[in-house]
């Protein structure tokens, strides 16, 4: 088992980036979460996030837990941003942070036998980075005292949207002799209050909000596990048995689903006597709905947060946001209106927090625009839809230099390919055809076919298919490159 070297020894950051998106419908889509989004500026926040954590160790110690549906999008961020050792650890579904954060302290203790865990959610915003550093590292020496330690940030309002933490008596047991912030055990720990109970937490000093930031021992954080969610130790347990053995993946994916889906807060924390809180002042923010975002943006002088081409006359204390479209508003003030390809958000900025139950509803409809946008990235690349009708649908297609999709046929439809950019290698039943730019090939209906990009620029396609059913789900995949066979 190698041990670690470098700056800040034994210690690794787990990133939790499997979070749903639904509070930033429509830009973000369950295949296309908050962390993802480029909504603080150029980076992405899970890319803001990672630059906090090379702060503190370099990437080989970085780990990025996530769930196998975000998982393509997460790596693809991580090609973007050069991190080849950045490791990605997939959950078979998304168990909430107590299973997660199980999964990353068993692949830590895999590779170093006293690994400590920073544990920092993908899609916060720090705007002290120096300082947010610097705690960690102070809470990491808690840590070492045999605590679990959590940030709690200082409140700067009477916040109904967090849940808040009560400090106990201060730490004498070595843990703070002078080494900087003080550290506090944890009284316990309150659900989200109502007004006036916020107002008062305010004024008393003795309340924190909960960040989500934790460290702690990755062993110790097993302990735990084991004395307050003994399920989930013994489900770990079993898939540590599993790792590495493919044949067995579809037993891991069961092993996972069955845990129960609970926060580390409710599952081990609130139970445990072993959790202390450092105060922490460093501009956080968990930007936890678009008016949070409002918080966060520098604001014109009407009070608005502008992105894209908007046009706002007489408007107040908006947010108005497009990604495409021109966005117009005329006499109103305390909106929320977010414009995407396909779809457009109008709410007040006082309701923000429930635009979750937008994505719900949508769910529950089994309308596409809760889980992904027109644009679809995929293994091999991309494709977006530009047009579809009844019986029709037109999409562009882009593969990527080396990539292929699956071999695979279609129940229920036919698809013509023109290439516009580039030159494909198309199977279409035994035949294979070369079809440079201009060229086009028609794949009827329950033929077996495959498109590849052999070339080493990009591969652009248009696609039209025809049929009674164009879903997504009708491919019947024979082999793939990725692991998808039907």
């Amino acid at each position: 088992m190698a041990e670690a070297t470098g700056r800040n020894p034994g210690l690794h950051v787990v990133i939790l980036a499997g979070g749903s998106g639904t509070r930033f419908w429509p830009l973000s889509r369950e295949q296309m979460p908050k962390q993802l989004l480029r909504i603080l500026g150029e980076r992405s926040m899970l890319a803001l996030t990672l630059e906090r954590a090379l702060e503190l160790v370099p990437e080989e110690r970085v780990w990025a837990v996530t769930t196998r549906s975000q998982a393509l999008h997460v790596r693809r961020e991580l090609r973007a941003l050069g991190l080849s050792g950045v490791r990605v650890l997939e959950e078979p579904s998304g168990r909430n942070t107590a299973a997660a954060i199980g999964l990353a302290a068993l692949a830590v203790l895999e590779q170093e036998r006293g690994g400590v865990l920073a544990v920092f959610p993908a899609d916060h915003y720090i705007q002290e980075g120096r300082a947010f550093t610097s705690l960690v590292r102070r809470a990491r020496e808690v840590a070492d005292e045999g605590w679990l330690v959590t940030l709690g940030i200082k409140p700067t309002r009477p916040e109904t949207g967090y849940g808040y933490i009560l400090k106990g008596e201060a730490l004498k047991d070595g843990s703070d002799r002078g080494k900087g912030s003080e550290a506090f055990r944890v009284a316990r720990f309150v659900e989200k209050p109502d007004r006036e109970t916020a107002e008062r937490y305010l004024l008393s000093g003795e309340f924190l909000w909960n960040s989500g930031v934790f460290v702690w021992r990755a062993s110790l954080y097993l302990e735990e596990l084991g004395v307050h969610l003994p399920g989930h130790r013994r489900a770990l347990e079993e898939l540590r048995g599993l790792w590495g053995d493919p044949g067995r993946a579809t037993t891991a994916s069961e092993v996972y689903g069955a845990m129960e889906a609970i926060s580390v807060d409710y599952g081990v924390l609130e139970s445990s006597d072993k959790v202390a809180v450092i105060p922490a002042d460093v501009g956080w923010s968990d930007v936890g709905s678009w008016a949070a975002l409002m918080e966060i943006h520098p604001k014109d002088w009407d009070g608005n947060v502008l992105h894209g081409d908007v046009l706002a006359l007489e408007t107040r204390d908006s947010l108005v946001r497009s990604e495409g479209r021109l966005v117009t508003t005329l006499g109103v003030r305390d909106l929320v209106v977010v414009e995407t390809e396909d779809a457009v958000l109008v709410c007040h900025k006082e309701r923000s927090q429930e635009v979750r139950r937008i994505s719900d509803e949508l769910r529950g409809r089994s309308r596409e625009e809760a889980l992904i946008h027109r644009e679809v990235h995929k293994p091999w690349g991309a494709y977006k839809v530009l047009e579809r009708g009844k019986g029709y649908q037109v999409k562009w297609l882009e593969v990527l230099p080396g990539e292929r999709l699956s071999l695979q046929m279609h129940r229920s439809r036919a698809e013509h390919w023109v290439v516009v950019e580039g030159t494909a290698l198309v199977t279409v039943g035994g035949e294979v055809l070369e079809l440079p730019c201009g060229g086009h090939v028609h794949i009827p209906l329950g033929s077996t076919h495959r498109l590849e990009n052999r070339g080493p620029g990009r591969l652009r396609l248009i696609e039209v298919q025809t049929g009674e059913y164009l879903g997504e789900d009708d491919v019947v995949r024979l082999e793939d490159d990725y692991g998808r066979e039907s």
